[in-house]
Order: C-alpha cells, then structure tokens, then sequence
C-alpha cells in the first residue's frame, strides 16, 4: 500500500526521520519496501500481510506506528450521532443471508453539489496511487484510504423507492459493471440489488445504471461488513480485483462501518454541500464482539526465552490497544475486533515479542523434549531400520510427499488417494500412496545417466483416506527398496556373477528380518500390479501381510519407465514399516556356545512341478521336533533328464542339535522317517 508521510504524521507525531520510522515500521512487522516522492511529500511502500487487513489505512498504520514508538495515537472513534427515524422516510434495507453480510449500513445525502475535489485531497488521493475522478467517487475513495472502510454511493434516484435487497443471486443473472463489461454472476453471489435486480457485485464493484456522474443530486451511501471468504471467492470467479475488494477479503473492521459512514457524510456536507438525512440506517443483528484470550506469562518467556516482567507483558500489549486484566496467573485479554487476526495465545505472544523488538529478544534454546526424538520407539526402530539397509548394500533416498498417480500404483488403491485441492501441477497433485513409485523415479533417473547398478531404499510416510470420520485420512510408514544391475561387483578374477532378481530383493528381506531380529517371513505367491505375473510373493509373519517382494512386469518397464531399452530386471519390495515395529521385541538372549555336535541329514524327493517351496518347508517343520530341528533349508531344485515331465526333485537339508546330548542315529532317523512320510502323504511326494 502507498501511505503519505504527512498524512500519516497527522495522527503519530514523532521527532524521526522517515527513514527511521520505515525502519521503526519494517522491525514491528510492517515492512516498507521502499520510499518514493509525490506531490504531498514522501510515501511509504507497504508490504501487507495477509492477515493485516487494518494496514490497509493510515490510521490503521498510524496505529501500528504508534505502539511501535509507544507514543499516543491522535485518533480516537468519533461520537456517533443517535439514531432518528426520519432516515426510514427516505430508505429501506433487506438483508436476506446475515451470514454473507453481517451488517449493512447506510445514509441518504440530497441536494448533492459536484464541486471540484479540493487540492489538499486531490493530492493525497494521487500519492496513494488513486485518480481523482469526482468529488462523490473521491470522498469515497479517502475515507477509505483514512479509515480502512470500503464504501459504494449508488445514484438515489436510480433505486426504486430507495430501497436495497442484500441478497445471493439466482442462476441467470448478470450486471453491467462500472469498467462497462457485462458479468455473468455464479449463483450464490453476494449482490446488492433493487427490487428486481443485481445494482452491485457486493465488496468488488458497483453497475453503470446506479453510477454517480455529474447530474446525481441525491446519493445513497452504503457501508456493509461482509463475509471475507465470499468476496473472494467472487473476486476470483469474476477476475475482478479492486481497492474494495482487496480490503473486504482480508476482513475489514465490522465496527468500523457506522464511523466511516459519519466520517463521509461530514466530508459531503462540508465539500460537497450535502443535505444530510438525519439518522442511518445499520442492520446488525448478531454484533461481532471483541475477543478474549487467555495469556500466561510464564509461556511468554517459555516460548520467547526471556524473562519480562508482568508490567512488560501487559504494556506491550496495550500498547497495541488491547485490554489487559489480571486473573490468577493469567491475564485475560480483551482483542478489539480490528484485530481478527489474534486467535491464540501464540497470537499474543507474538505481539509481545514485536512490541519487545525481535532484535532484543536473546538467543537462547527452546525449553522441553523435540516431537519426534530420535529416542522414540519409532526413532530408534528407524535408525536401525536404516542401518541395517545400509549395511546391505543399499543407499537411502529421499522422494517428495506430493506425487502425481503412476502407472505402479494398485488402481483400487485410486479411490484413497489424497489429491490436493489447488495443486501446483501434476506432478505435486496429491499424497502418495506408496513410496514405490517415487523410488523407481529415482532408478529411472540413474539409468538415464548411465549408472547401471542402483540399489536405493527409503522410509517414509504414505497417505490414504479412511471412511472413519474422526480420522479421515490414514498414514502409515513404509519402507521401499528397487534395485537393478549387476548382483555384485564385477572384479578381475570371477568377472560377472549375474544379474539382480526376485532373489536379490528376497535375500535382502530375509537380511533384513535377522538384523532387526524379526521372525522369518514365509513367502505365498502373489501377483501384484505391475509387477511379473510369475516373480512375486506376498511375506508374511506369523500369518500377516507385511508386503511383498517382486520383480518389475518388463512390459510394465518398457511402457511406463522412461529407461533406456537394453535395462534388465528390476526387483523390489515394499513393507509396511509399523507393521515391522509392532513384530519387533527384543529377544536378545544369551546362550552358550553349542557343547554337542550337529548332524545333518538331505532328503530328495520328486513332486509335481507346481507344488510350493514354502509348503514343503511348512509340513516338514511341522513334523519334527523343533527344540532339535536347528536349521532346514533347500539345496537345490532340478527339472530336466532322470525326472518326469510335470515333475521337479527338490533337495532339502535338515540340521539337528540337542542342548544336552549327542543325538544317535535312530533319534535322527525316526524324525527324517516323520518328515518323509508327511511329504508323502500332503503333496504327494516320492523319494528320489
């Protein structure tokens, strides 16, 4: 906003320089950007937040000044005329939605004179950056540029009976605005009407047919607080942005209303020679009180590492014009409505920390535990989490929230995606669903560089919404592996040792698990989407799903990666890290090395081809004795000459200890006999 040092002199006196009091301005919030030259003098450039609607004027400004300063402010509400009826002789008010327009006022002049705007205004009105048009448009116009209150002059004569209807519009109506362009209103736009008919687009701009020009005698003058949240939403639909608007969608002082109102028809009478009607019309049904909080000023110096004194609490807030009153440990604080922008306590707390001066605040640590501490269980699980991926080969990689949807994501998952409202593009359009996608992001971009081996993880949070209403949306942490390339390095003696598989990313799993020692995983075959139809599997512990491992569908890669066309496969996983931490305890447990030694037995048998891996390792646990049983594992799997089409021999080694023995062979025998005929009899397996 552009503010005239004189002008703003007029209501703070201060020995500084304009320079200083820019300066005093920018460290109490209100930046000046810059200070240029006008005919009235110097002129503060404003930066306004958006939460400052009461910058928008030079009392609003001079009051900022003035707390900034702690000198007076020479400004003080008027004393309102009182009410008189004679005003309903002359005009009528109907506000349909008091939610789209809390209060409306307004005045009726007569016997307007259009003199020429004197010079003194003239002046102010261009250094503001404001074109003198008239005097009616121009009183208008300084008001609101002094006070901060929008106001609208409609032609008197060009309303029926002078009467007004504040009212949503209905489908199919339309206005002629000021700037002479037809305008399509949205149904449920705010509108000043007629008895028939939108007159203005409430807050933004007024219509040609009720404009003032030269051969207006006789104004209605209106004042309205309205909703901010309407006026732009109706600015946006509109693109139309003007002085009005600005202001009325950053919220404008609903107090303020009669008091600029009074303050233009005294400029009408004494510039313009208006008749003033005697009384105003101002329907506020549910006035907008003043606010209070609470304020402690123990969490005053908490938050701001200081330790004032009560007195500079309290002054430092009533230097902004706010109420302070004692209660117990606390104070309560009395907001004016101007201040719509103190909420909280931490509003308050930071008013205390402008007023003290952000340059004079120490520098000191914030009191109390972080959220998040690394010592969390989560904390802890995830550094091992971490670790343990590190240790295996894999370099952690972190990915964006914001993701676009990707061809690998389950299309029934869509449904629970979480898509912004305003995305800034495509590619930030929504909450990922899971970190796969943005992982293969990153091989993608590897092997475009030609780094052919990759091996990246990473762990962090997905988004889904849930139909509980209490908790509309779901967040659960995952963690992500891809990796492509080489299965080792390639070195001088034993050159290449093969590419990475469903394997690869299966040893890592089960590496996984030992390190953060988490029971085994059992693996049921499971076509996931996008993945080959024959390379996956769902792990599962102790009956749960918590992920599964799998390698890229080539065509998938092919269509959906941007990758060049000779790259190999790629394997994955992804787990539900939460999933992890709940399985996760401690079991650490100290045991003596081992005084008895092992025997070990292998069993070959031939099954159908289709039969499971992990089915014949279930019933062959099942069988034995597991506090002898110390390891079980396959040795190999072998289709071809010397076994039957359909069929596949299978080779597996069972390892037996016992803590307090040495086993004999007819121990070991009678659980290798178990085993053999439960193979037998469950999958129909003969020994080879």
């Amino acid at each position: 906003m552009k503010l005239p040092v004189e002008w703003l002199r007029e209501f703070v006196e201060t020995p500084l320089s304009d320079q200083e009091l820019a300066d005093k301005l920018t460290m109490a919030g209100l930046e000046v950007e810059e200070i240029t030259d006008s005919d009235d003098g110097p002129v503060f450039h404003t930066k306004v937040t958006p939460n400052r609607g009461d910058w928008l004027s030079i009392v609003g400004t001079a009051r900022e000044a003035a707390a900034a300063l702690d000198c007076p402010l020479n400004w003080q509400a008027p004393m309102l005329p009182e009410e008189d009826p004679d005003i309903t002789r002359w005009a009528g008010v109907l506000v349909v939605d008091p939610r789209l327009c809390p209060r409306y006022a307004g005045k009726v002049i007569r016997n307007v004179n259009h003199a020429p705007t004197p010079d003194w205004m003239q002046k102010r009105l261009l250094a503001a950056g404001m074109r003198p048009i008239d005097i009616v448009v121009d009183i208008t116009n300084y008001v609101m540029l002094e006070l901060g209150q929008p106001l609208h002059a409609f032609n008197y004569d060009a309303l029926p009976e002078g009467r007004v209807v504040v009212r949503p519009t209905t489908v199919g109506e339309s206005i002629i605005t000021l700037d002479g362009v037809e305008r399509a209103l949205p149904e449920g736009t705010l509108a000043i009407c007629d008895k028939d008919k939108p007159v203005c687009v409430a807050g933004v701009m007024g219509n040609a047919e009720t404009e003032v020009d030269q051969t207006t005698r006789h104004i209605f003058l209106e004042a309205a607080h309205f909703d901010p949240i309407s006026i732009r939403r109706t600015s946006k639909l509109l693109g139309l942005t003007t002085e009005a608007s600005y202001r009325f969608e950053r919220t404008v002082d609903p107090n303020l209303v009669p008091i600029a109102l009074e303050r233009a028809a005294d400029l009408f009478a004494d510039l313009a020679g208006g008749e003033v009607v005697l009384g105003r019309i101002d329907l506020y049904p549910q006035p907008i009180l003043p606010k209070e909080i609470a304020l402690r000023p123990s969490r005053v110096n908490a938050i701001l590492g200081t330790d004032h004194s009560n007195e500079v609490i309290s002054h430092s807030l009533e230097r902004l014009g706010l109420k302070v009153a004692e209660h117990d440990a606390s104070y309560q604080v009395t907001v004016p409505t101007y201040r719509s922008d103190l909420v909280k306590e931490i509003d308050l707390i930071e008013e205390v920390a402008r007023m003290v001066g952000y340059e004079n605040l120490p520098e000191t640590l914030p009191v109390g535990p972080g959220a998040g501490a690394g010592d969390e269980p989560w904390g802890i699980f995830a550094e091992n989490l971490r670790d343990a991926l590190t240790g295996l080969g894999l370099q952690e990689v972190f990915t964006h929230t914001l993701a676009a949807s990707s061809p690998f994501d389950d299309p029934k998952s869509q449904a629970q995606r979480v898509t912004i409202r305003q995305a800034l593009s495509a590619e930030l359009s929504g909450l990922r669903v899971t970190l796969l996608p943005n992982v293969l992001d990153v091989v993608a971009f590897n092997l475009r560089q030609r780094q052919g081996d990759v091996r990246v993880f990473e762990v962090g949070k997905t988004f889904r919404l849930s139909s509980d209403v209490v908790a509309p949306y779901l967040e659960r942490r995952h963690i992500a592996v891809a990796l492509t390339g080489r299965e080792t390095p390639r070195d001088w003696a034993s050159g290449d040792q093969g590419a990475v598989s469903y394997y690869t990313a299966k040893g890592i799993v089960d590496g996984l698990l030992a390190e953060l020692r988490l029971p085994k995983a059992e693996y049921t075959p499971e076509v996931v989407h996008g993945m080959h139809p024959g390379r996956g599997a769902a792990i599962m512990i102790d009956g749960q799903r918590i992920g599964y491992v799998a390698e890229l569908d080539p065509d998938a890669v092919k269509r959906d990666l941007d990758v060049p066309a000779s790259v190999g496969r790629i394997a994955v996983f992804e787990l539900d890290a939460e999933a992890l931490l709940a399985l996760a305890v401690d079991n650490r447990r100290y045991h003596p090395l081992p005084k008895y030694p092992t025997v070990s037995r292998d069993l070959a048998i031939v099954v159908d081809k289709a039969a499971l891996y992990g089915d014949i390792e279930r019933i062959a646990k099942a069988v034995v004795d597991r506090t002898l049983l110390e390891e079980l594992s396959v040795q190999s799997i072998y289709e071809g000459d010397r076994v039957a089409a359909g069929k596949k021999s299978v080779a597996i080694r069972l390892t037996f200890r016992a803590a307090d023995r040495t086993l004999t062979d007819a121990e070991v025998d009678a659980q290798m006999n178990a085993v053999e005929n439960s193979l037998i009899n469950q999958v129909g397996a003969s020994k080879r």
